[in-house]
């Protein structure tokens, strides 16, 4: 029992591995049971059972208890401590362009009247630089502070700060 247990763990990690660079597998069972933490524990409780159960072969209940404890335990503690924070750091290292609409920025290559320039600002916590091009079609020089106000076709439309002029 424990070494199919073992085994169908360890072939599950292999599989997903090699299918998980191809399609992105994430699914989960009872909103909280994830493929990759049941395969954890199927192999940590068939390992424990593979390496106690011939050194206590008159507590076959203990040895099943210590390996699903040990299972349940280290597929936690996994998922606590590498798994969620993981996608945490996914989740918020990816933006949409929309939600910069607001945002300030510093125009680091000038914009050009009519014509499209770069600009700088902060996002998620990281640094971006975009194409951009004037709202008005005036021209903005560089180093002046501006408003993103609206994205389109992947070029950022700003609107030069309120009170400041072009030099």
């Amino acid at each position: 029992m424990y070494l199919v247990m073992f085994g169908v763990g360890v072939g599950f990690i292999v599989l997903s591995l090699i299918i998980g660079e191809v399609a992105e597998i994430d699914g989960t069972l009872f909103g909280f049971l994830k493929p990759s933490l049941i395969a954890i524990f199927l192999v940590v409780m068939g390992g424990i059972g593979l390496i106690l159960s011939p050194r206590m072969t008159e507590l076959p209940l203990l040895v099943m208890c210590i390996g699903f404890i040990s299972g349940i335990s280290v597929a936690g503690l996994l998922n606590r401590f590498v798994i969620v924070p993981l996608q945490k750091a996914q989740n918020t290292s990816a933006f949409n362009m929309q939600d910069t609409i607001g945002t300030q920025a510093v125009v680091i290559s000038p914009i050009p009247r009519n014509g499209y320039g770069k600009i700088r600002y902060n996002i998620s916590g990281s640094v971006v630089t975009s194409p951009a091009k004037s709202e008005d079609g005036g021209e903005v020089s560089a180093g002046e502070q501006v408003d993103i106000v609206y994205v389109e076709k992947n070029t950022y439309f700003v609107r030069r700060k309120a009170g400041e002029r072009a030099n």
